[in-house]
């Protein structure tokens, strides 16, 4: 038997259609007389009740509260129109269980206040604490500081309401009054501006769908660096099934994302998951049906998939070898897309899109007893559900695509652990004359030659990476193979050593430098200076200013770092953890929705 609400609901759906293809105005005359109540057309009534198949008394019933909603929205826009006064509607979303979907209610205000004072009349209406209040509006959290109007919040904006959890609150509260956000944001940054020259263990790297680095901008790098490091605790809060402060975060790295150029997005799948998980966190917290924004950034998910993946996911098997640890992402896609389309009332194309969910998900079953299998072996279970997945269920094969995956890994991280050793080599030889980084290439190349380090470096310099112009100068300037070779000399430096230099004329800096440089041999270091006319050679001065560079300025303070370890955490070691989807609640609700629209019809 049909759900009597969802039947009403349906019912509705259909008289308002039906209304407006007969072009009927039930806010005008015969139907309401001078804003009352006014003539019911009997005809009307019993053709619609034929039609429909139900009783005259519910379309009646069904057409007065159409025409009494007709002018209460006719009243509301009057009230904008006249006095300013915008009526906005309000959905509370507070961790709700499946099921238990709040209706919207109507709040009247003026659209210059603030967020703030927003929140405090929400707190008073339906008496709810301010501080555990967020506020999100037109896929955006509202500021508190700001304008309703200087926000985009319009009259007839949908306004989600989040009430924050015990926890949530608390956690905000230990962490300086409400400023995770703001830290997480914080942390975000420094990890995108630390650079690979500070061989920092924190430092992000953002890559293709391979695994294999991408070159950026130095802007687009950091905003996107700070976008996928926001995204990752919004997602960590999700798999925590803490909606509102992943929203909050997700949100926030939405807006990162957008200081990038749209090619670069569509290069890699990032931004096509956040509109996913951001619309996921809606369907959460009960709001699917009421924020248009959801199926904007489905529709937004969808593009982006197939200019990353390919229309068939041809540029996805062509870089990876297969498709199926993405098809997770499209059960959830066309989940979701199902679920807007039944809150639509466009049956149809809800059950299509629900059948493709459910098709796509029964090819990517998992057997529990393989999945234990695999993990018997020294897999992890997120290995181990992958490689089944993209082996079909073949137990040999997943072992072989696992094993081959990890391979193709190590290959990236060696050969980036390989460029690693070479920023740092040039980091610390320094820039030739014509400004540019010495080529390691050509170095390791004199090196081979039998050349001493310094000298090779000192000739490359002069030379601006030239190897036959360095050749030629190592053979005319025999005493560049004089040349020390680096290292931290922790010995002392008394005030005798330093007077010999001062005698000579030469200042107590450079003369600290030079015996540091010649590991305290005063005879050498006097020597070196006196044939360059008081001054070190440039490679003398490697040893100090490395290690300067990398304990000064760019060092993280004791806040940063305890912000850094907090966060850490929720970042992923494996680079496909956002494609191990579980899909037991994807299934729940495909299942749930399906039934639905079968008790519906």
């Amino acid at each position: 038997m049909m759900n009597q609400q969802q039947s009403i609901e349906e019912l509705e759906h259909q008289v308002r259609v039906k209304l407006n293809q007969s072009k009927i105005k039930l806010w005008l005359v015969p139907y309401t007389v001078n804003g009352e109540k006014g003539e019911r057309p009997k005809n009307l009534v019993e053709q619609y009740s034929s039609e429909l198949k139900t009783d005259p008394d519910t379309i009646a019933s069904i057409i007065e509260k159409l025409r009494r909603h007709a002018l209460h929205k006719l009243d509301a826009k009057q009230q904008f129109q006249k006095h300013g006064v915008a009526t906005l509607k309000i959905k509370i979303a507070a961790n709700l269980p499946q099921g238990s979907v709040d209706e919207l209610s109507d709040l009247q205000t003026k659209l210059d206040i603030s967020g703030l004072d927003l929140k405090k009349l929400i707190s008073e209406k339906w008496k709810l604490k301010v501080e555990e209040l967020k506020v999100i509006s037109v896929g955006q959290v509202i500021d508190d500081e700001r304008s309703l109007a200087d926000q985009r919040v319009s009259h007839g904006s949908q306004v989600m309401v989040i009430i924050l959890t015990e926890n949530e609150v608390s956690a905000n509260a230990d962490e300086a009054k409400k400023m995770r956000l703001s830290r997480t944001k914080e942390v975000a940054e420094v990890l995108a501006n630390r650079s690979k020259e500070d061989h920092d263990k924190y430092h992000l790297q953002i890559a293709d769908q391979t695994g294999k680095p991408i070159d950026l901008p130095k802007e687009e790098s950091r905003a996107l660096s700070v976008a996928l490091t926001l995204n990752e605790r919004g997602r960590a809060c999700l798999k925590r099934k803490e909606y509102g402060e992943a929203l909050l975060v997700l949100l926030e790295a939405d807006k990162e994302f957008n200081h990038c150029r749209s090619e670069i997005l569509s290069a890699v799948d990032n931004y096509a998951v956040l509109c996913l998980d951001i619309t996921w966190c809606y369907f959460c917290l009960q709001n699917i049906d009421s924020l248009p924004d959801a199926e904007s950034r489905l529709k937004k998910c969808e593009e982006c998939f197939k200019k990353s993946y390919g229309a068939d996911m041809e540029r996805l098997k062509a870089l990876k070898g297969d498709s199926s640890r993405e098809l997770a992402l499209f059960v959830r896609l066309y989940l979701l897309q199902g679920i807007i389309a039944f809150y639509q009332h466009n049956k149809q194309l809800s059950i299509q899109l629900l059948h493709k969910a459910r098709g796509i998900l029964k090819t990517l079953e998992v057997d529990d007893e393989k999945l234990s299998h695999l993990i018997g072996m020294g897999f992890t279970t997120s290995e181990a559900r992958l490689g089944l997945r993209a082996a079909n269920g073949s137990l040999s094969l997943a072992v072989n695509k696992i094993t081959d995956r990890k391979e193709r890994r190590k290959e990236i991280a060696a050969k980036e652990r390989e460029e690693d050793k070479k920023r740092e080599l040039q980091r610390q030889i320094g820039k030739a004359a014509n400004g540019q980084w010495v080529n390691i290439d050509v170095y390791n190349t004199l090196l081979s030659m039998g050349f001493p380090t310094n000298a090779a470096a000192s000739a490359l310099k002069q030379c601006n990476s030239d190897i036959n112009l360095a050749l030629q100068t190592l053979q005319e300037n025999p005493q560049l193979l004089n040349m020390p070779e680096p290292g931290e000399w922790q010995g002392e430096i008394t005030d005798q050593m330093l007077s010999q230099f001062c005698e000579l004329g030469f200042l107590k800096e450079v003369a600290r430098q030079a015996l540091i440089s010649y590991h305290g041999n005063v005879e050498k270091a006097i020597e070196v200076l006196v044939q360059n006319g008081g001054l070190l050679p440039s490679s003398c001065h490697r040893a100090s200013t490395s290690k300067r560079s990398s304990t000064g300025a760019d060092s993280l303070t004791k806040e940063q770092n305890e912000a850094i370890k907090d966060l850490v955490p929720d970042i992923p070691e494996h680079e496909e953890d956002y494609l191990d989807l579980t899909l037991h609640e994807e299934a729940e609700y495909i299942q749930e929705y399906l039934t639905k629209l079968t008790v519906m019809s």
